[in-house]
């Protein structure tokens, strides 16, 4: 009998406090014939080192670790824009599969492997990559995504040749259940994207689904043990790194990196008297972002909720830096279009106590909680809501500039059945940043 070692993590966030002891172990407990896997979301535009190199410095921590392969999530996917992602691996040492998403014109980009086959213990291991198919954002960044049933059914036939079949999943765990159910010859599921601590794995329709939480807290372990050409046992376990210790020379890297990004970050765009921050009361830095934020979408009136800014802007010089640390999310900016009805439900929702105090992660929200939702070019008197001083109409259609956040369905459900347009890639801050310049101009000398 022979054992095929797996290690796998995913959804680091650039949380890379953790890093230098996921190095640690793998440093450790690693062998030469240890597979080792990133299941994606690696990278987070929240951290101003991934921020101010579009991913580089995330693909220059992966190098040093040489993972067996990688595949990207919704962080790489639909945060980056397209020349950021078309260009993020061109110095990486290690493979990305993934198996549903190509460029527009339907050609696989230079820097994706479809699938790839490997041999240990006598036994051929086939690996492919899919990720979760936001079918909404992905073309509105020139990409094409593909339903991940039906890149698995492909992949599945390149790999028919091989003993033993593993998925490399930012699909969420629920999707891989899914994909568990309709595809039995998969082996192993490495699953990502919903942050689920699987201590012991899941096994369904005899598929073993694994994953390992977030931000690097775990790393979880798969040993397949094969006899006589057939894999005769499954098992995962997770490994707590808390206890850890911290490897030196990546620790110095990081520090290396987080200086160079301070000082990319450090750039003066513009100088203002300051701007108050309140989640649950007037906010002035609110307000000039939902301004903006309705003039850069060609809308009649905006809705954000005030809890996007995390902190006021003290007088004097605006910084890049404290643009990214005020509006850290990777949230787009939307157009709603809602006739009178369903935007006055809407309004009303955003104002619910239940709502405002809500704490949110995922989502694209790196936030604490949404807060009273900030509204420009829209009034309540005495229970009645008007736009430009009109009264709402209950037939009449809207364009409200707003986040996309609102849109995906947790928050909201019925939104995400409503008429929108997401502007992309820019970012919440993009639109802060013009918005402060257009408003104080940078004098010069």
């Amino acid at each position: 009998m022979d054992t095929i070692t797996m290690f796998h993590y995913n959804d680091l966030h650039s949380k890379f406090q953790t890093w230098p002891q996921l190095v640690s172990f793998l440093t450790e407990r690693r062998q030469a014939e240890t597979l080792v896997f990133d299941l994606g979301d690696h990278a987070d535009r929240t951290n101003p080192a991934t921020e101010v190199t579009k991913g580089r410095a995330n693909v220059r921590l992966l190098n040093e670790i040489e993972p067996t392969a990688v595949t990207i999530g919704n962080n790489e996917g639909i945060t980056f824009p397209h020349d950021w992602l078309d260009a993020l691996y061109e110095d990486a040492t290690f493979p990305v599969l993934l198996s549903n998403v190509y460029h527009q014109d339907g050609t696989r980009p230079d820097w994706v492997t479809e699938t790839l086959v490997l041999e240990r213990a006598g036994m051929r291991i086939g690996l492919f990559g899919v990720t979760a198919p936001y079918e909404e954002l992905y073309p509105e960044l020139g990409w094409q995504v593909e339903s991940p049933h039906e890149a698995t059914a492909r992949s599945l036939e390149l790999l028919a040749d091989c003993d033993i079949i593993v998925a490399l999943s930012h699909l969420g765990f629920y999707a891989d259940e899914r994909l568990a159910t309709a595809f039995p010859q998969l082996d192993v599921i490495l699953g990502a994207h919903t942050h689920h601590v699987l201590d012991d794995g899941v096994v369904k329709n005899g598929v073993l689904i694994a994953q390992a939480g977030k931000f690097g807290k775990y790393v979880g372990e798969v040993t397949l043990t094969v006899d006589s050409g057939r894999v005769i046992a499954k098992r995962a376990t997770l490994h707590d790194l808390s206890d850890r210790p911290f490897d030196g020379p990546t620790e110095q890297t990081l520090r290396q990196e987080y200086v160079e990004a301070q000082r990319l970050l450090d750039v003066t765009v513009a100088v203002t008297p300051g701007y108050a921050s309140d989640w649950f009361g007037p906010s002035p830095i609110a307000e000039l972002l939902a301004d903006g934020l309705t003039e850069w979408c060609d809308a009649e009136a905006g809705v954000i909720p005030s809890g996007v800014l995390l902190d006021r802007l003290p007088p004097g010089d605006v910084t890049l830096d404290m643009l990214h640390r005020i509006c850290p999310h990777p949230i787009n900016p939307c157009v709603l279009t809602l006739d009178g009805t369903t935007l006055i439900r809407f309004l009303e929702d955003v104002h619910e106590e239940a709502f405002t105090s809500m704490h949110v992660r995922g989502l694209g929200f790196r936030g604490t909680v949404l807060g009273l939702p900030t509204l420009h070019n829209i009034e309540s008197t005495g229970g009645r809501w008007t736009i430009s001083g009109k009264l709402i109409e209950a037939a009449r259609t809207y364009r409200i500039a707003t986040v996309d956040m609102f849109t995906f369905g947790p928050l909201l459900p019925y939104l995400a059945e409503q008429r929108k347009r997401y502007f992309m890639p820019e970012l919440l801050r993009d639109v802060l940043h013009e918005t402060i310049k257009r408003h104080h101009v940078l004098r010069k000398g």
